[in-house]
């Protein structure tokens, strides 16, 4: 069944709902749902609920709600602090890690930046898509465009916290709460490096080949995720 995000998802059978324009257009021009059509809406929050069309409010779909769903469990804290990559590969980071289950995605300027923009209501859209996608109702947070030096500090010192460093001896894995940081397409410089270890995050291999700062991505969560081997 079709899922699409809504702001807030009434709490009893027969309440109307009405989506905003952008996802209205999807659900009516692109999908193409017609009138009297069973979907999934979800607000992010962990509330999601059978709905049917009924309707329109202008350009807006309007729905009405056959039957709640059950809430999503909250899961252990997974921080995906993602160094900024160009083009589209940041945003297919961005995707991996909502459907590996990232609780907070924290975008990162590193020194080997090539991208520098903050594209914050961009990348809420593709959360926003990944989220629909992947079946999930709670959607992970996304943080502002921060500097390296001050994501060092920001998720608690009570996680786990990587930095995927190639070569390193260690390989990231827990299936407690964790934070994983993902170097730009250059990696990290040598002083980012030492002054995550300084601010107590441990370095992380991720296997013997060489990785697409996006694959790494999806290397990274799913290990933390797993708690398996590395590959390679």
């Amino acid at each position: 069944m079709r899922r699409f995000i809504c702001e807030k998802v009434p709490q009893e059978a027969g309440s109307r709902v009405v989506l905003d324009v952008d996802v209205s257009r999807h659900l009516l021009q692109i999908t193409r749902v017609r009138r009297g059509s069973d979907v999934v809406i979800f607000d992010g929050q962990g509330r999601s609920a059978v709905a049917r069309l009924v309707g329109k409010a202008g350009r807006c779909a309007e729905l009405e709600v056959v039957s709640l769903l059950p809430s999503e469990a909250r899961v252990a804290d997974l921080w995906a602090c993602l160094a900024v990559t160009k083009g589209s590969r940041f945003e297919t980071a961005v995707r991996m890690a909502v459907e590996l289950g990232a609780t907070c995605i924290q975008p990162v300027l590193a020194a080997r930046c090539i991208a520098r923009g903050d594209r914050h209501d961009r990348w809420q859209r593709v959360i926003d898509g990944a989220v629909a996608q992947s079946g999930r109702s709670l959607a992970p947070r996304l943080a502002g465009l921060t500097p390296l030096a001050d994501v060092l500090h920001r998720p608690s010192s009570e996680l786990v916290r990587w930095i995927c460093v190639p070569g390193a001896a260690t390989t990231a894995g827990t299936l407690g709460p964790a934070a994983v940081l993902v170097g730009p397409e250059g990696g990290w410089d040598d002083r980012e490096v030492a002054s995550a270890m300084d601010a107590g995050w441990s370095g992380a291999g991720l296997g013997t080949t060489v990785l697409r700062a996006e694959t790494a991505v999806s290397a990274a969560l799913t290990r933390i995720r797993c708690n398996g081997p590395a590959v390679g």
